[in-house]
């Protein structure tokens, strides 16, 4: 796929992108008439269930007491318009989504996990300038509080990065192997292409 030379931080915010109207054409970037979900042989490969919150008894000192456990975040709807500000501020809300799904759908045993924490860190658009959006994001996100046997424990999360690829037909999604600084050099030696490396995560109809 082609690359910008510069990459473009977009701003926490959000909001100097929100009136963004340029619209990315469905395909993909390398002339290929295909969008990113035609890339893929097969269907959409995510977690997915639903999880509900349930009331538990948990020990905390000598203190019994009922706690609420963590739910799924529902996957978001498609972005309403494909536009650059649209398209980043929907991959945040999905990949929490997506955690939430990883850390609760295939649990098994006697615990349960009361928390499931995310936190954006930063969004960089690493290319707009063919017909395929890419960005990366580099979050905390996991379970940070459960239950086993009745007694309450806490866990810190580290950073992770991903990167996607989001055009009018779905978002690939490709995990790092360890967060990155974009613009540096070790960050071009190890980046990776969601199309070509990743997994399709979505696909718009």
């Amino acid at each position: 796929m082609r690359r910008r030379s510069a990459l473009r931080a977009v701003a926490a915010s959000l909001g100097g992108l929100a009136g963004c109207a340029d619209r990315f054409p469905t395909g993909t970037a390398d002339g290929d008439a295909r969008g990113v979900a035609d890339s893929f042989d097969g269907d959409v490969d995510r977690p997915e269930c639903e999880v509900e919150s349930e009331t538990v008894e948990v020990t905390v000192g000598d203190e019994t007491r009922e706690e609420e456990t963590a739910a799924t975040v529902p996957y978001p709807d498609p972005p309403t318009e494909f536009t650059e500000g649209d398209v980043v501020e929907w991959i945040p809300s999905f990949e929490e989504a997506y955690v939430s799904h990883d850390v609760l759908c295939e649990r098994s045993g006697s615990g349960h996990v009361l928390r499931v924490d995310y936190r954006t860190d930063r969004t960089d658009v690493l290319d707009g300038s063919g017909d395929v959006l890419v960005v990366y994001l580099r979050y905390a996100g996991g379970a940070t509080a459960g239950v086993d046997d009745g007694v309450v424990w806490e866990a810190d999360i580290d950073f992770t990065a991903v990167s996607y690829a989001v055009d009018e037909t779905g978002a690939a999604r490709v995990e790092f192997d360890r967060p990155l600084e974009p613009g540096h050099e070790e960050f071009e030696s190890e980046r990776r292409d969601p199309i070509e490396e990743g997994t399709l995560v979505a696909a718009f109809d």
